[in-house]
């Protein structure tokens, strides 16, 4: 009942009745130190049974944490501190912790607290009297609010909404008044327009504009942002220190983003911002907008960890100003938290297939094969349609011969194929895949799977109905790994030399792919600077799978598996820098003559490959929807992806940019609206936010 009374007289219009008393001697408080290690635990504070718990509560130059407890008396009530400890200094404003209320000027500010699931801020006034040691608050302000957070973490910026002024946090937060729209400024410069806030949605700093990313405002906002950020770093976040705000009040002042004289105020304002932080920096349009991009990638990529269960990203990036930027966010090690970087090796799955394609199409250059060769010339009387299925149709995936990665239990029933000798349990690819991860097949063994399987399709006389994976050669897509080890096994024949000493001396060495690993069989373990994968088998393929396997039901880490059970469809080693630098050279016509890199060009086109519009080449794949070429791969613990994108179809190389992306996670199972199963992919979770920050005004 005391609760719902103060809920009751919490409002501003009894504020001039209201009294608290803090009884606690502040002198005691800061006698009483304790560990810090508390901190990182920096929930909003709730205010529930009659007492409130601030974590973090700024006074006199120190951090405390202290509780305060609600005491019914006769004639008012009373805040008790019931607890206090010295969490350590802080003597600079700038460096209090997100959510720390404050005493200073006489005045306690809590910028947000929780009260019956609804969220509020408070000023109480602090009065003192000669004859009492602790100060009584009066009720000055009490505001419901609605917690807002920018898109991206810049601190520092003031806003007002309706009666309420703050100053957004290092993670972007701001409490804005329920029901008001919020104005944001640094100082007295205006940033745009009011905005409403939404707990649902973050609000993305170019709405702020008229036009958005596309105002002229918007881009002087970015430089005036760029000078005052006091590293100089915008990729790490931005934070405007208040005394830089207010070292620089008169310059901000005399700011105005519409204005024909920006430029000369800019310089001003510059000059200012220097005299402050030695390395501000003075910025041309086109670099602010660089590197406020950059923060929006940071940001979208941490966000995107977090919501999709992801322990770390490595992306390396060529931007449209030509700059290859390399970063990462998250952890390898979701045990020892080392932190991800762009020299951290993955397995790039299915990617190395574009490797394998150009090898055979720099076979094809060297006048060794013909994309018309016939696969019975190389496997005679292995497969029933040899004589019709060419190397172009083993290339872009429409020669129908059964993928080694569908051999799963039941597999004869969903593919409709009666086997004459059905194999055992334990001899079943992908029963092999999940639990025996140091098997290492023999050469010819992958691609026994695929030939066994079509040929008891043509047993079968399964002609006019095949379901997927089996089609009439050269008729439609259908992904296949064995198409790409069968290439592996023609271009060892040709070559008389190893798949993996035609991929080393060929492109790793030539192109400088220092951080380029291609495995022999029994190469298992991954060595030296790794990023360690992780997969939940009970969510990849189901609780009954988990246990069948003694699996738990949640992450392991799978960073171990052989090299055989992939081969030239998907056992290479690599880092998002040397991607990028694959990218530039497959795409830019470094590695073939420009009369085969046409053929390498020339498309298949796919309607509707896994919910996408694509263009099959030789060894790479189009996307018509995100404008890229590339390959991506998937393997166990594992999600990689290069791509060149291109703005002008018709001039993809003059406008094209290279990029790589890696996870290291098998990617989450979720469920569509209408209750289907969904497994995204790397370019779905990652790539395409980031190819919208860059070009999504293209």
């Amino acid at each position: 009942m005391l609760l719902a009374g103060l809920c009751h007289r919490l409002r501003p219009e009894n504020r001039g009745s209201l009294f608290f008393v803090l009884v606690a001697f502040w002198t005691a408080l800061i006698a009483q130190i304790a560990s810090a290690d508390t901190v990182d635990g920096r929930e909003v504070p709730e205010f529930s049974n009659g007492s409130i718990q601030l974590p973090e509560m700024a006074f006199g130059g120190n951090l405390y944490s202290i509780e305060l407890t609600l005491v019914s008396t006769a004639g008012s009530e009373l805040l008790q501190v019931t607890d206090s400890r010295l969490l350590g200094a802080a003597t600079d404003p700038d460096t209090f912790h997100d959510h720390a209320a404050r005493f200073a000027d006489d005045t306690l500010n809590i910028p947000v607290f929780k009260m019956n699931d609804r969220y509020y801020a408070v000023e109480l006034s602090a009065e003192f009297s000669i004859t009492g040691a602790a100060p009584v608050f009066r009720l000055k302000n009490l505001w419901p609010v609605t917690p807002g957070k920018l898109s991206v973490p810049i601190a520092g910026l003031d806003y007002v909404s309706g009666s309420k002024t703050g100053v957004t946090d290092s993670q972007g937060r701001y409490y804005p008044v329920e029901g008001s729209q919020t104005s944001f400024s640094i100082g007295a410069m205006a940033l745009g327009n009011p905005v409403a806030a939404s707990q649902q949605n973050e609000t993305a700093y170019a709405s702020l504009f008229s036009q958005g990313e596309k105002d002229p405002a918007y881009a002087r906002s970015l430089r005036v942002l760029g000078t005052l950020d006091a590293d100089s770093n915008s990729v790490n976040g931005i934070q405007i220190s208040s005394a830089m705000k207010q070292s620089a009040s008169a310059a901000l002042a005399s700011i105005n983003l519409a204005s024909g004289s920006f430029d000369s105020q800019y310089s001003t304002l510059t000059v200012t911002a220097k005299g402050v932080n030695a390395d501000a920096s003075s910025y041309s349009a086109a670099s602010a907008e660089i590197n406020f991009q950059k923060l929006e990638i940071q940001s979208y990529m941490a966000a995107r960890l977090q919501q999709k269960s992801i322990p770390g990203v490595s992306l390396s990036i060529e931007l449209p100003d030509g700059q290859i930027w390399h970063t990462a966010a998250g952890v390898a090690d979701t045990q020892t938290k080392e932190a991800m970087t762009p020299q951290h090796q993955f397995r790039i799955g299915s990617s190395t297939k574009s490797f394998t394609g150009m090898l055979i199409m720099q076979l094809v250059d060297e006048g060794k094969l013909s994309l018309d060769q016939k696969l019975a010339e190389f496997f005679p009387g292995k497969f029933p349609d040899a004589d019709i299925i060419t190397i172009k149709m083993l290339l872009n995936h429409t020669a129908g011969i059964f993928s080694f990665t569908n051999e799963f239990p039941d597999f004869e029933r969903a593919f409709g194929v009666t086997m004459d000798v059905a194999p055992k349990m334990t001899d079943l690819w992908f029963v092999r895949y999940i639990g025996m991860p140091g098997f290492v097949y023999q050469p010819g063994e992958l691609v026994d799977i695929g030939a066994s399987i079509n040929s008891a399709f043509a047993r079968n006389n399964a002609t006019s109905d095949r379901p997927y994976l089996v089609n009439e050669p050269g008729q439609q897509w259908n992904y296949s790994n064995t198409h790409y080890v069968l290439l592996q096994e023609i271009a060892e024949m040709v070559t008389q030399n190893s798949w993996q000493h035609e991929i080393r001396t060929r492109f790793v060495e030539p192109l400088g792919l220092t951080d380029t690993i291609v495995p022999d069989p029994g190469d298992l373990l991954l060595e030296g600077t790794y990023a360690r994968g992780y997969v939940n088998w009970a969510d990849n393929q189901g609780p009954f799978v988990a246990d069948l396997f003694g699996f738990p039901h949640t992450d392991i880490e799978r960073s171990n598996t052989d090299p055989a059970y992939t081969m030239g469809s998907g056992a290479i080693i690599s880092t998002a820098p040397d991607l990028v630098k694959w990218a530039n050279a497959v795409m830019e016509g470094q590695l073939l003559s420009s009369t085969t890199q046409a053929l390498m060009r020339e498309p298949f086109e796919v309607n509707s490959a896994f919910g996408e519009e694509i263009n099959m080449l030789q060894g790479v794949v189009q996307d018509v929807g995100l404008k890229v070429f590339g390959h991506r791969g998937q393997i166990v613990g594992y999600d990689a992806s290069w791509q060149y994108h291109y703005r002008n179809p018709n001039d993809v190389i003059g406008t094209g940019t290279a990029m790589a992306v890696l996870l290291n996670r098998t990617l989450l199972t979720e469920t569509n609206a209408d209750g289907s199963p969904h497994i995204s992919d790397v370019n779905e979770v990652m790539l395409e936010g980031i190819l919208d920050i860059l070009y999504g005004d293209q």
